[in-house]
């Protein structure tokens, strides 16, 4: 079964998301309001009927209060006292909404033939006409409400948007259904003391606050200020820290610039009572609950002009949920004082929309990365792009001018990568904040383009840092490599470019994978590297080095460096001599050594550039034994 896309943009949520809001505001009857809700749930995602279903007052049975699409008949059966039993006697009476109710999670049904769990469904998906539903439990304040339930005329897997999108339509119903009985509430003491009355301003207020921040927080996200955004503005709300961290506690952004206190460290979090308050937050029956963390001051002198920890400290974290995976945290630190429940339900709201922004962000990534590797395939194609002209247009619509000089870098990753690991992102992650190479798939390799202009950030700095990130998130099972390639200045040179890259890393991962390999300044002796296999070029390179490497081990002698030295210098003795910190009549005479020894005249060409190349193929596979 194919897997439809989500038909709501962001911003077809945010209207919808006011238009309830507005209802609300107006006092509409909770059964219009949650009708609302039904619609926008079929307009947003898809689906041909929704229905909104409360529990009874007794909590046994769940009855239909909002809908969209379903027959009155289908309604009628459906409210029926017998129908949807929350705890029924049996499967053959069972149904996905009673269980996701029961277990306040949502249930998926993609096939309703194949649902044998759930015997209701025999009788109520013929009478409507569905193959497929999502239901997701109302979870108000302090209790399971009710139910969503979305129904597919059609059989279909339900993709992880579409479940993230019905459960935020199930808190919007849930928010609307707390606003109502808080409304009956407020009602049912008018007329009340006076301290009753200036309690119910005050509640009000509250509410008004929460509602206000809301509107403001969805106006954020209109306006497109990103994560840097949004965590700035909740730190503004409540005068507190505000850091947000991927699910291996990387930072990805935090307020304010000027007091701000970090979230416990993660030797603070390995402490019993912060580990159990982190794990229960992380509980799929709590996905989107703030959770009360203590913070223990760690032992040692307190250093002068440091933020300290108060004794009992504790900070509150949001978990940020995707798809029912854990992708980060949302942490409120050194508040002025412990955060109200109103205040909590802002912060839940704010680690929401936090996982709308990374998903923006990863659908962003991802076309990145489909639009790189299709110009990668493009620009690398052995005999040089097609359409020149094209591909330079591609690439500067991602930002990158391919008619300047660029670093052409290959990137390798040796045994199991864990399934969720997404080399784009670790790439990106690793090369911000003051380069972004243009990066993508080719020929089992990632390819990555830098800029090649003199000037920070430094090429092999970027390359380090990518490569230290990737290692970290792939280890202990999976270790990359990154070979810094030769420079492209032409289109017609980033073929040349790739094939020596891939040369060089198959040469190292043959040998030893893992580490930063530069082959930027091969020269002609690249061609060697771009055309040699492996185990040939090990064996050339031993077969020259080896008098030297056996000379080294049992007298020493410098002999190597001193090649390296020399040829780096252009064949100049004195400028080898001052960059070794010898006189020049010692390179000279181990210059000479050298020529006895490997039987060859430095002052060939064809022998320099043969030296140049074995020297190169030792640093890269470690070629340092005599045997």
């Amino acid at each position: 079964m194919s897997v439809p896309e989500v038909p709501a943009s962001l911003r077809s949520w945010m209207s919808a998301v006011s238009e309830i809001a507005r209802a609300v505001n107006a006092a509409e009857p909770l059964d219009a309001v949650l009708t609302r809700v039904a619609e926008q749930a079929c307009l947003l995602i898809g689906f041909e009927y929704c229905a909104v279903m409360l529990a009874d007052a007794a909590g046994e049975h769940l009855q239909v209060a909002g809908w969209s699409g379903l027959s009155p008949d289908y309604v009628a059966l459906v409210s029926d006292g017998g129908s949807l039993l929350i705890r029924p006697p049996g499967p053959h009476l069972d149904s996905p909404a009673a269980r996701a109710f029961r277990e306040g999670r949502t249930v998926a049904v993609p096939d309703v033939a194949t649902a044998a769990s759930y015997g209701r469904l025999r009788s109520l998906a013929p009478a409507q006409g569905y193959q497929g539903l999502l239901a997701a439990p109302l979870r108000t304040s302090d209790e399971l409400a009710g139910v969503i339930v979305a129904y597919s005329v059609a059989a279909r897997e339900f993709a992880a948007p579409e479940v993230e999108l019905i459960e935020l339509l199930a808190g919007q119903a849930a928010l609307a259904l707390e606003t109502a009985r808080l409304r009956t509430a407020s009602q049912a003491v008018i007329g009340e003391l006076s301290r009753a009355n200036a309690e119910l301003r005050r509640g009000r207020a509250v509410l008004e606050w929460a509602e206000e921040q809301h509107h403001r927080l969805m106006q954020l996200v209109l306006d497109g200020v990103g994560l840097p955004g949004l965590v700035t503005a909740l730190a503004a709300t409540l005068q507190a820290s505000v850091t947000v961290e991927d699910a291996e506690g990387a930072l990805l952004a935090r307020a304010p610039e000027v007091g701000y206190r970090p979230p416990p460290d993660s030797r603070a979090r390995r402490r019993r009572p912060a580990r159990a308050a982190l794990e229960a937050g992380d509980n799929p029956t709590r996905r989107y609950e703030v959770v009360q963390v203590p913070v223990v001051r760690p032992a040692g002198p307190v250093v002068p002009g440091a933020p300290g920890r108060a004794a009992g400290e504790v900070a509150w974290a949001a978990p940020v949920v995707l798809g029912g995976e854990l992708v980060g945290r949302l942490w409120v630190t050194a508040p002025p004082a412990a955060p109200a429940p109103v205040q909590l339900r802002v912060v839940e709201r704010f680690a929401l929309v936090v996982g709308l922004e990374l998903l923006k962000q990863r659908h962003l990534v991802d076309m990145q990365g489909r639009l790189s590797g299709d110009l990668l395939g493009d620009l690398l194609r052995p005999d040089g792009p097609a359409r020149p002209q094209a591909v330079l247009t591609r690439a500067a619509a991602l930002g990158h001018d391919l008619s300047r000089p660029h670093v052409l870098a290959v990137l390798a990753v040796d045994g199991p990568a864990p399934a969720a690991t997404r080399l784009s992102e670790l790439i990106r992650g690793g090369a911000e904040p003051d380069a972004h190479p243009l990066a993508g798939p080719y020929d089992g390799l990632h390819v990555l383009l830098l800029r090649a202009e003199p000037g920070p950030p430094e090429v092999l700095e970027v390359l380090g840092r990518i490569l230290t990130h990737t290692a970290a998130a792939l280890a202990p099972r999976a270790t990359p490599t990154v070979v810094a390639g030769p420079v492209a200045r032409t289109l017609g040179d980033y073929a040349t470019a790739f094939r020596v890259a891939r040369g060089a890393a198959a040469l190292r991962r043959a040998n030893r994978p893992g580490g930063l390999v530069d082959v930027r300044d091969l020269g002609l002796s690249a061609l060697l590297l771009e055309t040699g296999t492996p185990d040939a070029l090990r064996r050339f390179a031993r077969g020259l080095l080896q008098p030297l490497i056996v000379h080294e081990a049992v007298r020493g002698g410098d002999l190597l460096a001193t090649l390296r030295a020399w040829l780096a210098a252009g064949c100049s003795t004195s400028s080898a001599a001052a960059a070794l910190v010898v006189h020049p009549n010692t390179v000279g005479y181990r210059l000479a050594r050298v020529e006895q020894l490997t039987g060859r005249s430095l002052r060939d060409t064809e022998v320099r550039l043969e030296l140049q190349l074995a020297l190169t193929i030792r640093e890269i596979v470690h070629l340092d034994h005599p045997t």
